[in-house]
């Protein structure tokens, strides 16, 4: 999609709606401040037009009509649509922003020459947008969100393709700065169809998979005091084939490395040596098969001419000289067992590095580089299946 869609843009042109400055008898009210503060918010964000229809309602709950906001950035043209919007409880900020209990569009719109995005509705609960001085264009520069809910979402490519999302939910509080200490979010019914002409998707279709019905979710909380990132989950599920399952705890994260990092967007050299300081505590990656791995070994099994069992066994007593180049015996010898096991009944596969002291990403920079097999050891890590 067009690098048009970006978050401070997506959010103020979806809760901003068409905002201009309505005259006559409200002129003080706190519903034109607003009005007049988001429209300037949206014209330092890149919109050049923003149009609007009837204002209704006061300054505890008012309606915006037939919105059209048409942004440029680096010579794209992307036009936002929304057809009514509503805002419950909003008043400007001393800072020279604004905020509201509740921002709710319907029918959002958005188009490019390269995508379009169509939108039920786009509920903000307790959003806190900036003065118009401080906002950086395509960047989220101090705005602020309890929740934002997206319902009815349909994505069309440039080859116009069709993509539905049933919802997409982020969530966020306890700030620190712009920073929340935790955030989650949620994606439900993404369907991706596998059209039977793309030779890439040719493996998959071959499975028998004619789409894929996808959610994505995750959750995680940020110590400032300690510096702690906790991530006790990263799901990315897809029904009839398998869920991952994904967490970290990381320390070394302290507001003064979140903010390097801010000013070192864009230099990634800069970027790695800030993150050689952080640490790992721990991770895991897991794999819940849904059917993936049985249809793979039922394919591959009926190519080789054999029943499914016996080409899983087949399979598993080639393990340890397959897995002889990874150089660590131990590890090894854990692979080959869980490995053996899921290839006999595929259920689940679980990898998880629990270090006796946390691990500088230094030090787990210079093994990779360095003595590749001693990661297992330096990391703690563990591998098990079905369990």
């Amino acid at each position: 999609m067009s690098r048009l869609v970006r978050p401070s843009l997506f959010f103020a042109a979806s809760i901003a709606v068409g905002v201009a400055l309505p005259g006559g008898a409200f002129a003080q009210s706190n519903r034109d401040k607003i009005i007049a503060i988001s429209t300037e918010a949206l014209k330092a964000n890149g919109a050049r037009e923003v149009n609007m229809g009837p204002v209704e309602g006061d300054d505890a709950r008012f309606t915006v009509g037939a919105t059209r906001i048409v942004s440029e950035s680096e010579g794209k043209v992307g036009t936002v649509t929304v057809a009514k919007t509503t805002w419950v409880g909003a008043v400007p900020t001393p800072e020279g922003g604004y905020k509201a209990d509740q921002i709710v569009a319907e029918g959002f719109g958005f188009e490019a020459d390269d995508a379009k995005m169509k939108a039920d509705t786009i509920t903000l609960v307790n959003y806190v947008g900036v003065a118009p001085a401080k906002v950086v264009p395509g960047k989220i520069s101090g705005e602020r969100v309890e929740s934002a809910t997206v319902t009815g979402i349909t994505i069309t490519t440039e080859e116009g393709k069709t993509v539905p999302i049933a919802s997409a939910t982020f969530s966020a509080g306890d700030y620190v700065g712009d920073t929340p200490r935790r955030a989650s979010f949620d994606l439900k019914g993404l369907v991706v169809p596998l059209d039977p002409k793309d030779p890439d998707l040719a493996p998959a279709r071959a499975l028998g998979y004619e789409k894929l019905s996808i959610d994505f979710a995750f959750s995680g909380t940020w110590d400032d005091k300690t510096g702690r990132l906790d991530i006790p989950s990263i799901t990315v599920g897809a029904v009839d084939v398998g869920t991952i399952k994904m967490a970290a705890t990381i320390g070394g994260v302290t507001p003064a490395v979140v903010e390097a990092m801010k000013k070192a967007e864009g230099d990634q050299a800069k970027q790695m040596e800030i993150l050689q300081g952080l640490s790992v505590e721990a991770l895991s990656l897991r794999w819940e098969d849904g059917s993936l791995a049985g249809r793979v070994l039922t394919m591959q099994a009926k190519e080789q001419g054999v029943d499914t069992k016996t080409y899983a066994k087949q399979l598993k007593l080639l393990l340890p000289a397959i897995l002889s180049m990874i150089g660590n015996k131990d590890f090894e010898k854990q692979v080959a067992g869980a490995a053996g096991t899921f290839l006999e009944a595929p259920k689940s596969l679980t990898v998880a590095a629990r270090p006796k002291a946390p691990v500088p990403f230094g030090q787990i920079m210079g093994a990779a580089m360095m003595a590749p097999q001693s990661l297992p050891t330096v990391l703690g890590a563990q591998v098990s299946a079905n369990d």
